[in-house]
């Protein structure tokens, strides 16, 4: 298949052809790629990705990835689900549990990523529980089973998991969490903070210990902080840390956002969707680690409470929301949702289209207004 557009981070229009491989579990190459008109500068267009890269999603269309019961056929169809949107990588994203409930749900994804069920997945995102248990910075996770750092129950969890635990997300204050830092990195491990009410001294400690990244900023915090000193600025002027929104038109209003994607500028800036099992689901009453929550309007709420709960958009109309605003526009949109993840977490090179990669490609019509289906070949 030829493919005509642009490719976020490479001026002018480019002619790409792409061939389906046959691999197990689907594939492409991409046979050859040519600028044809150096000067086009249009936006409206086709734009050409590997996909997008979501490092958080908590499940979707009924089912949780923290249910260690989920068979590998529902895996397999949320799997599939996710890539309908044109995500070909994401992190299956395991919340705050007790220690055998999560042992539990990590060798069940890691037995589902291994017969093949989620082909996407590139790895899982430990979210907890090792985040903070006051209220407002622990969000919903449940105060019961949040607690300080522990390497030796990490191991367990990182056997159980085959070595697929690829990011953890921990609360810098929290005794012995530099120690975990170093040693989280150290094996590879991708360590963000998050759910936390760190000060300013404690997030330069993690940050010189190996904190790499900042899961959800401006989420899975207090409503009312310190106007100075305060866990959102510390992380917004820590230029080593890369930082993940939730651009859903719901978790942070436009203008935060917008400071926030200026501070940290579009090399450090990430979209994530943190969307729940309940994405894709009717609109409607629910229940949600242990609350009555509310689905509409795209968003996912507490009852009775101004709490969201996990969110309902997939990263693609996150991806539209943005793309509308002058900054950063569609081109800066999708590289906050493909390239700068893959950054994050290590995995740069798998972002760049070059003649000869092997690896999936996605193809979104935009018309300054929406995305539109996605074209996928290879996934």
């Amino acid at each position: 298949m030829t493919l005509r557009g642009r490719i976020p981070g490479k001026p002018g229009l480019w002619e790409v052809t792409v061939e389906q491989t046959g691999a197990a579990g689907g594939g492409a190459l991409i046979a050859s790629l040519a600028c044809v008109d150096p000067s086009y500068r249009a936006g409206s267009c086709l734009w050409i990705t590997p996909g997008l890269f979501d490092l958080q999603i908590n499940g979707i269309a009924g089912t949780s990835f923290t249910n260690p019961d989920a068979r590998d056929g529902d895996l397999a169809a949320a799997d599939e689900r996710i890539r309908s949107h044109g995500i070909s990588r994401y992190c299956p994203t395991v919340i705050t549990r007790d220690r055998n409930t999560t042992l539990a749900v990590l060798e069940r994804l890691a037995g589902a990523m291994k017969a093949g069920a989620m082909p996407s997945a590139w790895g899982i995102h430990l979210e907890g529980p090792y985040i903070s248990s006051e209220d407002g910075y622990r969000g919903v996770h449940r105060r019961e089973f949040t607690r300080d750092p522990d390497w030796g129950e990490f191991s367990l969890f990182q056997e159980a998991s085959g070595g697929r635990v690829r990011i953890v997300t921990i609360a810098p204050e929290r005794k012995g969490s530099a120690d975990f830092i170093r040693r989280a990195s150290g094996s590879g491990v991708t360590v963000s903070m998050g759910h936390s009410n760190a000060t300013p001294a404690e997030i330069l400690s993690a940050v010189g210990a190996g904190l790499r990244m900042s899961t959800h900023l401006f989420n899975g915090c207090a409503r009312l902080v310190d106007r100075h000193a305060n866990p959102i600025y510390s992380q917004l002027a820590a230029d080593e840390l890369f930082a993940c929104f939730i651009a859903d038109a719901h978790h942070v209003p436009p203008a935060a956002l917008r400071v926030g994607l200026r501070a940290k500028g579009p090399r450090l800036s990430i979209l994530v969707s943190d969307i729940a099992h309940l994405s894709g689901l009717p609109d409607g009453d629910y229940e949600m680690e242990g609350n009555r929550v509310e689905a509409r309007d795209g968003g996912i709420w507490v009852k009775g409470s101004y709490m969201l709960s996990g969110a309902a958009r997939t990263l693609e109309r996150d991806v539209e929301i943005l793309a509308r605003e002058r900054e950063p526009g569609i081109e800066g949109a999708l590289l906050m949702a493909s390239a700068n993840p893959s950054a994050a977490v290590g995995e740069r090179a798998w972002a760049e289209l070059l003649p000869g990669r092997a690896g999936p490609v996605a193809a979104f019509p935009w018309d300054g207004a929406a995305l539109g289906a996605p074209i996928r070949i290879g996934f």
